[in-house]
């Protein structure tokens, strides 16, 4: 019997340091891909406001979807890749096959600035 009682204690002792190893493991997966998507959103705006004459009126029109794309990129990115990009700042060739992914899907619904000029139509 004593036998017994030890292999449950065990077993109870394994399953109870597995849950909380996993737990941790989560947790630190989310806040990388919080941390991720806040960097890569604001290096989008940025890489998109750098040219432009109006920074702050295209600033606030790249916020949403730079925002879209991170979000949709963490979802199949691998932790490996996150942590190039956060702490070796290295654009790997999946990261780039993210972005293109992410940025068609985000960016098919975005409508386009407004000219004022009416190319090829007489008013």
């Amino acid at each position: 019997m004593p036998i017994k009682r030890s292999l449950i204690l065990y077993s109870c002792i394994a399953v109870f340091l597995s849950s909380c190893s996993t737990h941790k493991l989560q947790q630190t997966t989310e806040s990388k891909k919080n941390q991720f998507e806040q960097a890569f959103a604001e290096q989008c705006v940025e890489k998109e406001i750098r040219n432009s004459i109006n920074k702050d009126v295209d600033r606030l029109r790249y916020i949403k979807p730079c925002r879209c794309i991170a979000k949709r990129m963490t979802g199949n990115l691998p932790v490996r890749e996150m942590d190039k990009f956060l702490f070796e700042q290295k654009i790997t060739h999946s990261l780039r096959m993210a972005f293109d992914k992410a940025a068609y899907f985000c960016v098919q619904n975005v409508s386009q600035p407004k000219s004022k000029f009416q190319v090829g139509r007489k008013p």
